[in-house]
C-alpha cells in the first residue's frame, strides 16, 4: 500500500466515520475532502475543487433559485382550503394533507417539507377536532416517499453528479434524467395508496386534539414562517409568472435530456429571470444556492478521483469481493440494500447513503457492473427509514409533532418496510440489473 492509498483510504473512512456518528453536519464532513486530498499532494487544486465548475453544481443550485420562488407563493393554503371541508373524514383530510406536501416535495427536501407542514397541520387539528396522531406520522412518510421522485427540484442535477463520480473512477456513467424516476415510479405508486388507505387507519388516536388557541397560533406561525421566507408577499401576477417560468423551465429540462443537450441550461436561464424580474433578491438566491446538498456533491466528488488515480479503488473492490465471492449479482444488490437499510434506521438516512455511494460506484467500475444498480440499492436502502425516529430528520418532526413512543412510531413503519424491500425485489435488479 503506498502512501497516497493510505491518505485516500483514510479520508475516506473519516468521512464515513464521522457522518455516521453524527458528530458534524454531513456537508462539513464532505468539504473537509478536498482540503485534505489538496493539501497531502494527492490531488492537485484544479482536481480538488473541480467540482466547483461541474454542471451538476450549477443545475442543482440554479433549481434551488427556482424554487424558493416557487416557496413565495401562496399555492400552499388554497390547496389546503380547497380540499378540507368543515367534518371531513379522516381519509379526506389526509389528501387534504397530502396534495401541498406533493406540491412541496417537487422543489424541496422533506425537512423542508414537514417544516412548513406541521404548523398546517396542527391548525387542520383543530379545526377538525381531530387528534395530531393520526396525521403526523403519515405526512412524514408521504414527504420520504415523494420526495425526489420528480427530477423538477434541486436533485434534477443528481443524475450528473452521479455519472461524474463514476467517470472519476474511470468507469462510464449511465445515469439520465429519468433513472431516479423510473427507480421509484412502483415504489410512489404503490405506497403513497397504501399510506391513505392503512396509514391513518394505523396510526393510533392519543386523543392529543389541538385547541383553536392552539391551531390559530400554529397557523399564525406559519403565516409569519412564510412571511420570513418571502420577504414581501408576491402580488397575483408575480405568483402567476412564478408558476409560468417553473412550468417553462421543467419542459425546458426535459426538452433538454431527451435531444442530448445539457440540461443545466434551462434551470440555469430560470433562475436568472426570477431574480432580474425581482421575484427574488440577489440575497434570497444566494441563500437558496447555499443549500447542503451542493457541499456534499463538491466535497465527494474529487474523493472519486483520488481513488482511481491512487488504486485505492482496486484494493476496496477486492475486499468488497472476497466477502460476495460466489454470490449471485441479485444477492449482492439485496445485501447492500439491508445493510443500508439497517443503519438508515439508527444513523441519518442521508449519511448512509452518501457513505456508502462512493463505495457502490467504485465496486461497480472495478467489476464492470452497471453501477446504476448498486448506487440505486443504497439510495433504496437508505430511504426505507420507517421504523424509528432517529432515520431521517422528517420521520423525527413526525415523531415528536404527533406525540408518540418509540413503540408506537415501530408498529407503524413495519407494513410499509416490508413492502418497500418486496418491491425492490421484484422489481429493481430487474429493471437495472447488476450484469
Amino acid at each position: 500500500m503506498t502512501t497516497d492509498i493510505a491518505i485516500v483510504i483514510g479520508t475516506f473512512l473519516l468521512f464515513v466515520i464521522i457522518i455516521l456518528t453524527g458528530k458534524v453536519k454531513i456537508h462539513v464532513a464532505a468539504m473537509v475532502i478536498p482540503i485534505v486530498l489538496e493539501l497531502t499532494g494527492v490531488l492537485s487544486f484544479s482536481e480538488a475543487w473541480g467540482g466547483l465548475l461541474n454542471s451538476s453544481i450549477v443545475m442543482m443550485a440554479s433549481m434551488f433559485v427556482v424554487g424558493a420562488a416557487i416557496s413565495k407563493t401562496s399555492l400552499i393554503s388554497k390547496m389546503s382550503k380547497a380540499l378540507i371541508k368543515p367534518g371531513a373524514s379522516d381519509t379526506r383530510i389526509m389528501v387534504g394533507i397530502m396534495v401541498p406536501i406533493l406540491f412541496l416535495g417537487c422543489f424541496v427536501n422533506a425537512t423542508a417539507t414537514m417544516t412548513i407542514m406541521i404548523p398546517l397541520i396542527t391548525a387542520i387539528c383543530a379545526e377538525q377536532q381531530r387528534p395530531l396522531s393520526k396525521f403526523m406520522y403519515p405526512a412524514a412518510m408521504l414527504t420520504q416517499i415523494w420526495v425526489g421522485w420528480l427530477p423538477t427540484g434541486g436533485n434534477a442535477g443528481g443524475y450528473l453528479a452521479n455519472n461524474t463520480i463514476i467517470e472519476n473512477l474511470g468507469g462510464v456513467g449511465t445515469w439520465d434524467y429519468f433513472t431516479t424516476f423510473i427507480s421509484k415510479a412502483p415504489f410512489v405508486i404503490i405506497c403513497i395508496p397504501l399510506v391513505l388507505i392503512l396509514g391513518v387507519k394505523m396510526a393510533p388516536d392519543l386523543g392529543n386534539i389541538p385547541t383553536l388557541e392552539e391551531g390559530a397560533s400554529a397557523a399564525t406561525a406559519a403565516t409569519a414562517a412564510a412571511a420570513k421566507r418571502k420577504k414581501g408577499n408576491l402580488t397575483p401576477g408575480q405568483e402567476k409568472f412564478v408558476i409560468a417560468v417553473f412550468t417553462l423551465c421543467v419542459i425546458g429540462i426535459v426538452t433538454c435530456a431527451l435531444t442530448g443537450i445539457d440540461t443545466w441550461y434551462p434551470s440555469t436561464v430560470a433562475a436568472i429571470i426570477l431574480v432580474l424580474s425581482g421575484v427574488l433578491s440577489d440575497r434570497e438566491a444566494i441563500s437558496a444556492m447555499g443549500n447542503p446538498v451542493i457541499f456534499i456533491t463538491i466535497g465527494t466528488l474529487p474523493l472519486a478521483t483520488a481513488l482511481s488515480t491512487t488504486g485505492a479503488d482496486e484494493m476496496l473492490a477486492d475486499l468488497f469481493n472476497s466477502v460476495t465471492a460466489g454470490w449471485s449479482p441479485f444477492m449482492i444488490m439485496v445485501l447492500m440494500y439491508l445493510v443500508c437499510m439497517v443503519l438508515t434506521q439508527f444513523i441519518t438516512n442521508s449519511a448512509v447513503n452518501n457513505a456508502f455511494k462512493m463505495l457502490a460506484a467504485l465496486i461497480c467500475v472495478q467489476n464492470g457492473y452497471d453501477s446504476r444498480a448498486l448506487m440505486l440499492a443504497t439510495t433504496l436502502g437508505s430511504a426505507n427509514c420507517w421504523l424509528f425516529p432517529s432515520a431521517v430528520p422528517a420521520m423525527t418532526m413526525g415523531f415528536e409533532a404527533g406525540g408518540y413512543t418509540v413503540k408506537q412510531h415501530f408498529k407503524q413503519g413495519v407494513i410499509m418496510s416490508i413492502v418497500m424491500f418486496v418491491i425492490f425485489c421484484l422489481y429493481t435488479p430487474f429493471v437495472f440489473p447488476l450484469v
